[in-house]
């Protein structure tokens, strides 16, 4: 099974303050369970080490995932300019402020690796046909 991690996964799963914590580690656990391949989207760990570290005031945090991907822990996808304009065809400038560039990104890694689900707990990828998978 094919997971994509978004940012809001990867922080709740790490940062026992969030929100989304209990969810998050509940969601991680079935799928370790199952094997599951996880891919992090290189804005992925962008996006989330910059609210980390930032609007979050936890350069700690920050600093596990980035040694995370020092220790080449995280199976991360880049993104080239193939990928930026797939996910172009995601973006509504005039409906969303809160779906960014980052969220369709997100969507656009999911097609391409045909994902299962996306580790998320934003309903903007249910609305683009995807499971959540903390849904799983």
């Amino acid at each position: 099974m094919t997971i994509i991690v978004d940012s809001d996964g990867l922080i709740g799963s790490i940062n026992p303050t969030d929100i989304h914590y209990h969810r998050a580690t509940r969601t991680l656990n079935n799928l370790f369970q199952k094997n599951s391949k996880l891919v992090y989207p290189a804005t992925v760990i962008v996006e989330s080490v910059t609210l980390l570290q930032g609007r979050l005031k936890n350069p700690g945090l920050a600093a596990v995932i980035i040694h995370l991907v020092d220790m080449n822990e995280l199976d991360i996808e880049p993104v080239d300019v193939e990928l930026l304009q797939k996910a172009n065809i995601f973006m509504d400038f005039k409906r969303s402020k809160h779906n960014t560039l980052f969220d369709a990104i997100v969507v656009a890694v999911a097609l391409k690796y045909k994902a299962d689900a996306i580790f998320s707990f934003d309903d903007f990828y249910k609305k683009k046909g995807f499971k959540l998978a903390s849904d799983l």
